[in-house]
């Protein structure tokens, strides 16, 4: 068990890009790609309800942290 711990901490998730319908009033829709986290295992490498996430883009990476920060930085 302790093994298996470990690996879900350091592990690789591969998620699907979905497509998200936004309605707007000048057109139709417009499609957006979108990224659904959730899941136990993200309680388990540290992430829980309630915290702020600081979110870096590089090209074609995300980098999500917790935030130390108790509110939202605009």
């Amino acid at each position: 068990m302790k093994q298996k711990n470990i690996i879900q901490r350091t592990g690789k998730r591969q998620l699907k890009v979905h497509q998200k319908y936004i309605s707007r009033s000048y057109h139709r829709y417009v499609v957006f790609p979108e990224i659904r986290l959730c899941g136990k295992w993200l309680q388990g490498i540290g992430f829980d309800c309630g915290q702020f996430v600081t979110v870096l883009l590089e090209e074609n990476k995300i980098i999500i942290t917790v935030s130390n920060e108790t509110e939202i930085e605009e």
